[in-house]
């Protein structure tokens, strides 16, 4: 038998050894959150009085902050595209929340929603742009609200914080702060950025961590091109920038509320704002960790950060229904609308794609 041949048949399948990982861990960590104690059994053994309607809210800001990101789907699409239906857009949006969800920092989503308007006859180069568009949008709201939240209450969460989250918190801030610094010289200096990537790249060349380093600049140059002319597009139409910025903030404070939600559920009285800058660190933080929803890491965060509003008897518990409202219960829903087919068929629709939009 060849040697080449031999390497195919003992090829290490790594792809399914790092998802049966991620299994058991999301198994354990829910386990340990019902079971161990003070974990939810505890919770509901101690005969503390929940309040169901808070619950309901709960889920019913998470489904609201789902619905406004396909809206805001839809809102940069219809002008583009003529056989657009908000259907079309309700099972992109889903798409993206599923596979947002199941591969690690969320890289999967965009990919799929393409996949997904592609199958609906959406052609590939409107959906890329639309997604562009909004990932800008969303990021700029995302690292303002993360800079107001640090500006406002650092002092107050700084005094819980241990070694290991006092040096996250910093790298996700600088991570922030560098997200607004990248975007915004995409956006408006494309010649200062080209010249600073392709330096980059040639550099990873050359200490050949990067292989075909040529064709890395003219794949990049392309990106930033896109970039650059999605903004400009973008910002000639004043009410929409209107619109979907106000939309996309009123998503993020709709997902941002249901820990105080479920404070509430408890009977915790606790502020609102301070409880929406909790959620922004947890965020902030959590999104460093590569790993699909940044399991571990996002527990850790909410324990952390969340640890001055619920008790040692109810953390486990909030942790808990946080996550599963969140999470746990959005892969559930989404499942369904992601139209699933095998790897060798998304990967030839994904191809054909992306030779569409570089043509």
């Amino acid at each position: 038998m060849k040697e080449t041949d031999k390497k195919k048949r003992f090829r290490i399948p790594w792809s399914l050894i790092f998802n049966i990982v991620i299994l058991a861990l999301t198994g354990f960590l829910i386990t340990y959150f019902v079971f161990s104690e003070g974990g939810f059994i505890d919770l509901l053994n101690s005969g503390l009085k929940i309040h169901t309607m808070w619950l309901v809210t709960a889920i019913f800001v998470h489904i609201l902050n789902i619905f406004l990101d396909m809206t805001i789907i839809y809102l940069f699409m219809k002008e583009t595209c003529e056989n657009l239906t908000f259907y079309k857009a309700f099972i992109c949006g889903l798409t993206g929340q599923f596979f947002c969800a199941v591969t690690p920092s969320a890289t999967g989503g965009q990919p799929m929603q393409v996949v997904s308007m592609t199958r609906m006859g959406i052609p590939a180069s409107k959906t890329v742009a639309a997604l562009i568009q909004k990932f800008l949008v969303w990021q700029f709201t995302l690292s303002a609200v993360c800079i107001i939240a640090v500006s406002a209450r650092f002092g107050f969460f700084a005094q819980f914080l241990d070694v290991p989250m006092w040096i996250m918190s910093i790298i996700g801030f600088v991570a922030q702060i560098a997200m607004i610094v990248a975007l915004l010289l995409a956006s408006y200096c494309k010649p200062l950025t080209s010249r600073v990537v392709n330096w980059f790249i040639g550099i990873l060349g050359k200490l050949h961590i990067l292989k075909n380093p040529e064709e890395k600049k003219i794949s990049a140059d392309k990106t930033l091109t896109s970039f650059h002319e999605n903004n400009k597009t973008l910002n000639k139409n004043k009410e929409l920038v209107i619109k979907v910025y106000a939309i996309t903030a009123v998503q993020m404070v709709s997902y941002f509320l249901v820990p105080y939600c479920i404070a509430r559920s408890f009977g915790i009285d606790c502020n609102v704002f301070d409880m929406l800058c909790a959620q922004a660190y947890v965020n902030m933080v959590s999104c460093l960790v590569p790993l699909p929803g940044g399991s571990g890491a996002a527990e850790y965060c909410f324990s952390i950060f969340f640890g001055s509003y619920f008790t040692g008897a109810t953390i486990k518990s909030a942790i808990l229904l946080w996550r599963t409202i969140t999470y746990y219960g959005t892969i559930v829903f989404t499942a369904p609308f992601a139209m699933l087919k095998s790897k060798k068929s998304i990967e030839q629709t994904l191809e054909e794609n992306i030779n569409e939009v570089q043509s």
